[in-house]
């Protein structure tokens, strides 16, 4: 039998004790349609969560001192005194026979022990994906600036109420041109862009593949 983990060691493993000075170190995760039947095999799993974790820590599996078996959280004892609880919690749409022991979360162990947890991160923007009313404005607001086509040649255009007009070559691109491009993302050149002649395909695929009409949304 090994033995007294000082605190700098437990809190290393599991943090912060509660304010009673018990360790959380487990979590038994149960499905919410379980039977009162089924709850017994709950407190078995934290049971045996207990019981492990005492073997991790070098003990004996028998060592450990099950306190108030069934009662919620688990508890154990070790032999130098040291308090170890194993929680539980339902998983909602789970299989009724649903059982597994996990480690506890970073929050989890937060609100174990009393203390604030930190709200998540704001979750990464999602990609608005290819649609008219994110491109036309961006279009319209690069206009004048250089674009280039699939095959490296430079171009500008201007830009009204029904067309794209391409400066060089003095030739008119149609916004339903841009919209069945944009339709038909991811596409790997002009020749996939549905009803566009390639002669306005090559403008349309240059503006619409362009970063600064995509900026990363599709």
């Amino acid at each position: 039998m090994m033995g007294d983990f000082g605190p700098d060691r437990l809190r290393q493993l599991f943090g912060d004790p509660n304010e009673n000075g018990v360790y959380l170190v487990g979590v038994v995760e149960f499905s919410d349609d379980a039977s009162e039947d089924q709850w017994s095999y709950v407190g078995n799993t934290q049971m045996g969560t207990l019981e492990s974790v005492a073997s991790r820590l070098g003990y004996e599996r028998r060592d450990i001192r099950i306190a108030e078996p069934y009662r919620e959280p688990g508890r154990g004892v070790l032999p130098d005194g040291t308090e170890l609880a194993v929680t539980s919690t339902t998983v909602p749409g789970s299989a009724s026979w649903h059982r597994s022991s996990r480690e506890p979360t970073p929050e989890e162990r937060l609100r174990w022990a009393g203390h604030p947890v930190p709200p998540p991160p704001p979750p990464e923007p999602v990609p608005v994906g290819p649609n008219m009313e994110t491109a036309r404005p961006r279009i319209e607001e690069h206009q004048g600036e250089v674009f280039y086509t699939k095959t490296g040649k430079p171009f500008t255009y201007r830009t009204n109420h029904y067309t794209l007009v391409i400066v060089e070559s003095r030739r008119n691109v149609q916004w339903h041109e841009i919209r069945s491009a944009l339709e038909a993302w991811p596409i790997a050149g002009p020749s996939e862009i549905p009803r566009c002649p390639e002669r306005s395909g090559r403008y349309v695929y240059g503006i619409v593949s362009d970063e600064r009409i995509r900026q990363g949304d599709w």
